[in-house]
């Protein structure tokens, strides 16, 4: 039988309970679930962009950036993956390259922005993250049709 103090005790259940919760060095919330998914613009793949998901009730938001194929991972609080479950608003912006001369026109984000405003600053995009695996893929159109 093996008797232990109580400094050892409480290392003990320390290592037993709280270290099986940090796992591999990061506390997930349950409240997060994995997104991922491709943005399209005029059917090509939109590189460079930034994909928002901001929850309608209380949460962070998660966000990440699409690569030159379009695909994006969403990352909420210090680059843990996922976004809020439950209904999101979606976000999508592109900034125009500024080629950072002196003396260069301030612009506004309103200035800035490539996409039309129904896909950021008047979003028209929503998304429920679900407890399942969540791909979300955007068709985006330059033009309205």
């Amino acid at each position: 039988m093996i008797m232990l103090d109580k400094q050892n005790l409480a290392i003990t259940l320390f290592l037993l309970f709280f270290v099986p919760l940090v796992g591999c060095g990061e506390v997930l919330d349950p409240d997060y679930k994995p997104v991922r998914g491709t943005v399209l613009l005029d059917g090509q793949p939109l590189a460079d962009a930034q994909v928002t998901f901001v929850p309608l009730g209380e949460g962070s938001s998660g966000s990440g950036f699409t690569n030159e194929q379009g695909e994006y991972t969403l990352y909420y609080a210090a680059r843990r993956p996922g976004a809020k479950a439950g209904e999101n608003q979606v976000f999508i912006t592109k900034s125009k390259p500024t080629s950072g001369k002196k003396g260069e026109r301030a612009f506004s984000e309103a200035d800035s922005e490539l996409l039309p405003a129904r896909y950021n600053r008047q979003t028209e995009l929503t998304a429920t993250v679900e407890d399942k695996r969540n791909i979300f893929d955007f068709q985006l159109e330059s033009k309205k049709k």
